[in-house]
């Protein structure tokens, strides 16, 4: 069970964005995703969450192979991503937030809005964060607290994989804290997690795998504990590890 990503290549008129990328996704492990701007990080989070189509490769999701014409088939086989705004609604409720556009109705038309409200508050007792409760408007809560509400908008209606686009950007320490912790909670929930980062430290903190895009290709897969910061920051930079120059 994974996500496997074979030869992926994504050309803008004849600027190839990225070219024959191969990557896997394993549940319950986080892969960082590194890489310059300009290396094809967005582009292929893109392609991943269905809002890009690949011109050329292959997506296959648990076994079975996908064609995304748009964001919405990547969420129907369990892929999502959240972007850095994440995209909630501040004076809104987080359970009015989980549920927005997908609300629990009954018969009639109605709300359910108590099985709504024991869904949202389910998940959310599950993170590593200061406990709060559901009906709070967005607005009042923390960084953390945020990143777990958008979350739980995903896990609510089954994402088996999350793609997190610097989650720990613009946070104060402590929140930082606080989404780091949230991002190895989901692994141990069995969520495969792609976490896209700038920061070096955050990733050698909670990655399992790391996944290094020089000029649009792959430079490199590795393991965070055998891997050392130097040959990352080589990849990062020239495309090749420090003993691999030509």
């Amino acid at each position: 069970m994974s996500v496997v990503l074979k030869n992926i290549t994504k050309s803008y008129g004849s600027v190839k964005a990225i070219e024959n990328i191969d990557l896997e996704i394993h549940p319950g492990e986080v892969i960082g995703l590194l890489g310059d701007n300009g290396a094809g990080k967005s582009t292929l989070m893109k392609v991943l969450a269905g809002a890009v189509r690949p011109n050329e490769g292959t997506i296959e999701v648990d076994g079975v192979d996908y064609v995304f014409e748009g964001s919405s088939d990547a969420r129907a086989a369990g892929i999502e991503m959240l972007y850095q705004d994440l995209a909630l609604f501040d004076d809104l409720p987080v359970v009015m937030n989980v549920f927005i556009g997908r609300e629990i109705t009954n018969r009639f038309g109605f709300l359910r809005y108590g099985e709504m409200r024991r869904r949202a508050m389910d998940i959310v007792n599950g993170f590593s964060v200061r406990k709060f409760d559901v009906r709070n408007p967005v607005g009042n809560l923390s960084g953390g607290q945020r990143q777990v509400s958008a979350i739980t908008r995903t896990m609510a209606f089954g994402s088996r994989y999350i793609i997190l686009d610097e989650p720990t950007s613009a946070l104060s320490p402590s929140a930082r804290d606080e989404v780091l912790a949230i991002v190895r909670d989901l692994a141990s929930r069995g969520i495969g997690v792609v976490m896209v980062s700038h920061d070096l430290g955050h990733v050698r903190q909670v990655c399992d795998r790391v996944a290094i895009l020089h000029l649009g290709t792959m430079a490199g897969v590795r393991d965070m504990a055998t891997t050392s910061q130097d040959e990352i920051i080589s990849l990062i930079v020239d495309g090749h590890a420090p003993n691999a120059a030509a």
